[in-house]
């Protein structure tokens, strides 16, 4: 069998476009990859319009099962391919978008989803909001990206973190240590000098700057540009819950690609609630793994306060590695979040817009959270890491256990390979297949989609080195050509 892949984003770009919109879709892709590649070719291609019908063609040819598997959102997914087409997608909302705006009939994702027949989402929560508008019986697997298996290796089974160890992350990028502020009004140009005087960066030291974590911990990720992401509540619960702390910290992950963009906005809100004595740490830039080991250790709890989640990778991730939550219960997160494995965070829907739609007319639901419920549970979470560690096993037991039966690469497995059967693919195409067989087999449509890559960027070089010529010589130069012949 061969599956074709797409992502808006690639290995090559992604760094550059953390935080952009549909970044996570590469991060998803690259997980369900490892997964596919174990009992088919996977092969990912960069224009959708027009790759996978050359592949597909010669799937045809050679009569191999064929998909195109689109990590991305219905709006943004090709229709009208010959190749059976199945958008991946996350959401989070309670209702589809179901009007057509800027001329393109994809904004309906009804649209979409009958020229496909089929989709695949991330929870069963986008699973009902499909059929509210699809039917019943319209065919839509709810299929997590498989988180499982690498983060477990990280959980310790009957411990929690040491509160009197200290772990070292060697930060690539940029992190402000916010380690308390008594004062209680910093003015504008007090609040940039406070901020210069706690940043650590490697552009500015030219090597990497250790980050000690210790005491509680409390982690997020996530992108402060996304309005979804309520990180203000978050940093409010946590400050006014820990003011007169010195043995907690939190920890802000930020996902963006640009720092300057985004630490404006993050301190301007935590300086509205000084005075406080409790840590905040705001860190931006590339973990490499053993970094990101080392955070996940050093982490009691991950933290989410989000309006509303498509499936949320680094919650499923930590919670994997035992980490405890605090979070809603709420859009993806109701399919793993309890009171078994997280301090639930209580919420309660209100009107919202869908996020691309030019006329932010409120036609849909979120979720809204319960900013006291979110205060107590800082302080309920805190008084188990410190008073009862027995039960903060028991939670982390459970975190590990409700997510290997969510996210676990078994799980994922069976769940692709039932969409796989219900397509009409034969069991006996689902096999591992021979890499060196594979690669002479698809050497000939690969050589002209790359054939194709090239001229599309010869022609791009070309329309950009003539746009950069005035308009009066390129008028001259037309005139000649025309006189020449």
């Amino acid at each position: 069998m061969v599956i074709i892949v797409h992502s808006a984003h690639s290995a090559d770009s992604i760094r550059a476009n953390i935080g952009m919109p549909d970044y996570s879709y590469y991060f998803v892709l690259k997980k369900f990859r490892s997964i596919l590649e174990s009992f088919a070719t996977v092969l990912e291609i960069r224009n959708p319009l027009r790759d996978p019908d050359i592949l597909y063609k010669h799937c045809l040819s050679q009569k191999e099962p064929c998909l195109f598997l689109s990590f991305t959102p219905p709006f943004k997914t090709v229709v009208g391919l010959q190749c059976p087409t199945i958008s991946v997608f996350a959401w989070e909302f309670l209702t589809i978008p179901t009007d057509v705006w800027n001329d393109d009939e994809r904004n309906d994702w009804r649209y979409v989803f009958r020229h496909h027949g089929q989709a695949i989402t991330h929870s069963s929560f986008a699973v009902n909001a499909v059929r509210k508008e699809m039917g019943d019986g319209f065919p839509i697997w709810s299929i997590p990206a498989p988180a499982w298996d690498q983060y477990v290796k990280f959980y310790r089974k009957g411990k929690m973190s040491d509160l009197s160890e200290t772990y070292p992350i060697e930060v690539e990028g940029t992190f402000i240590d916010l380690d308390g502020c008594e004062m209680p009004y910093l003015p504008a140009e007090q609040q940039k000098l406070f901020t210069k005087q706690r940043t650590f960066s490697k552009e500015a030291s030219n090597q990497s700057n250790p980050l000690y974590l210790g005491g509680i911990v409390y982690t997020a990720v996530f992108n402060p540009s996304d309005r979804r992401k309520n990180w203000e509540d978050m940093v409010k619960g946590y400050i006014w819950a820990f003011r007169n702390s010195k043995d907690v910290t939190l920890l802000l992950k930020v996902v963006h690609h640009d720092f300057e963009e985004t630490v404006e906005k993050l301190t301007k809100e935590i300086y509205k609630l000084t005075p406080f004595s409790c840590r905040l740490v705001i860190l931006h830039g590339y973990l490499n793994d053993d970094a990101y080991a080392e955070l996940v250790r050093a982490t009691t709890y991950i933290v989410n306060t989000a309006y509303g989640e498509g499936q949320c990778l680094p919650l499923m991730e930590f919670m994997s590695a035992g980490k405890p939550a605090i979070a809603p219960a709420h859009s993806a997160m109701e399919d793993y979040i309890h009171e078994d494995n997280a301090f639930v965070v209580q919420s309660s829907l209100e009107r919202a817009s869908w996020p691309d739609d030019p006329s932010c007319a409120l036609r849909t639901l979120n979720y809204r959270i319960n900013w006291e419920s979110l205060y107590r549970a800082f302080l309920n979470s805190h008084d188990v890491a410190v008073n009862h560690p027995e039960l903060y096993s028991r939670m982390a037991d459970c975190a590990v256990e409700s997510l290997k039966s969510y996210c676990s690469r078994a799980v994922v497995e069976e769940r692709l390979k039932r969409v796989f059967r219900h397509l009409g693919i034969a069991e006996e195409a689902l096999c591992v297949p021979d890499p060196k067989k594979r690669q002479r087999a698809f050497r000939v449509p690969l050589a002209k989609i790359k054939l194709f890559q090239t001229l599309s960027r010869i022609r791009n070089l070309l329309n950009n080195t003539i746009t950069g010529v005035p308009l009066k010589i390129r008028y001259l130069l037309k005139r000649r050509i025309r006189n020449a012949f």
